[in-house]
């Protein structure tokens, strides 16, 4: 099957998927829609799901651009196994569980192409609940360290991305949704490899701004999300259960990297003893603080293990470009 348009489209658009199969399908219509108008082209890295999600955009969507992994390379690398056939200006990386439809790509790509200083730009991204995606300051060992004590002031700089709202710029947005100029990714290279989950998108951001690139917010764009759906199929509890151990783990190599071993370490000290004095001092007024207990268990001072730099993959060319 070929594609309708066969020039080289002006966006890829770049999915990683682990245990998708019951959200990508919404994920991936959308998409065809916007193919069918701008000749888009997709490809879906799958991380060796359990649950058929390959065999499922093989069979009903067979435009994909199929990579399917033997192993779960975490979302970082899952990307950048992608980005190695992109040949398109733009590329649009998008969860599995994230439905970005026709209007909301042009409104994307219409301010993108307006100016070309942003590097990455986010839309606004409305959950299943209703509730929006922020964006804002990217994270500080200082933030970090005082937000059992301190929450709002850790907070502060944070924001949600109101649907309808006019383009503006920011430090930080999620990486659920995002646009991103292929000129600056072979510029300061494409996602760190050694953050398996989490943190990537933080990391992606902080290069940016460091290369002189900006990043933007709009409104007037409006994407879904399901929130954390593959990480829900684990069954482990969102914060508490196998994933913070990727969660923690990103965090401290986030911190290490870009504020260094000291500040790292007194933030990972600085918070374990704010969180013991907030827990005697919920205890004092009679109410739980299950989040130490939680914190406790989590990783402490560790690092990711570092990444491979072969991946062993399948890739099936289900449409061409």
């Amino acid at each position: 099957m070929t594609d309708l348009n066969p020039r080289e489209p002006q966006v890829s658009v770049v999915l990683v998927s682990y245990q998708s199969r019951e959200t990508i399908g919404r994920t991936l219509d959308a998409l065809q829609r916007a193919r069918e108008s701008m000749g888009i082209r997709t490809i879906v890295v799958d991380n060796a799901s359990s649950d058929g999600t390959a065999d499922f955009v093989a069979e009903y969507h067979p435009w994909v651009s199929l990579v399917r992994g033997h192993e779960n390379v975490g979302f970082g690398k899952g990307c950048n196994i992608a980005l190695r056939d992109v040949a398109s200006p733009y590329v649009l990386f998008l969860n599995p569980d994230a439905v970005c439809g026709l209007p909301a790509l042009q409104a994307m790509l219409a301010l993108m192409e307006s100016r070309p200083s942003i590097g990455i730009l986010g839309p606004a991204v409305v959950e299943a609940s209703g509730q929006l995606q922020p964006s804002g300051a990217l994270p500080t060992p200082w933030t970090v360290m005082w937000k059992p004590a301190f929450p709002g002031w850790a907070s502060r700089g944070m924001r949600h991305v109101q649907p309808g709202e006019l383009p503006r710029r920011t430090s930080w947005i999620c990486g659920s949704v995002m646009l991103v100029r292929m000129s600056m990714v072979k510029e300061i290279g494409g996602f760190d490899p050694r953050f398996f989950l989490y943190f990537e998108e933080s990391d992606l951001c902080a290069r940016a701004h460091r290369a002189g690139w900006e990043v933007w917010t709009s409104g007037q764009a409006v994407c879904e999300h399901v929130n954390a759906a593959s990480a829900k199929k684990t069954g482990d509890a969102m914060m508490w259960g196998t994933i913070s151990d990727h969660y923690f783990r990103s965090r401290m190599y986030y911190m290490v990297k870009h504020h260094g071993w000291p500040a790292a370490l007194v933030m990972e000290a600085g918070e374990l003893v704010l969180m013991c004095a907030r827990a005697v001092i919920e205890r004092t007024r009679g109410r739980p603080y299950p989040t130490l207990a939680g914190r406790l268990r989590a990783p402490k001072f560790r690092l990711p293990a570092p990444a491979q730099v072969a991946v062993a993959a399948t890739s099936a060319r289900n449409g061409t470009r």
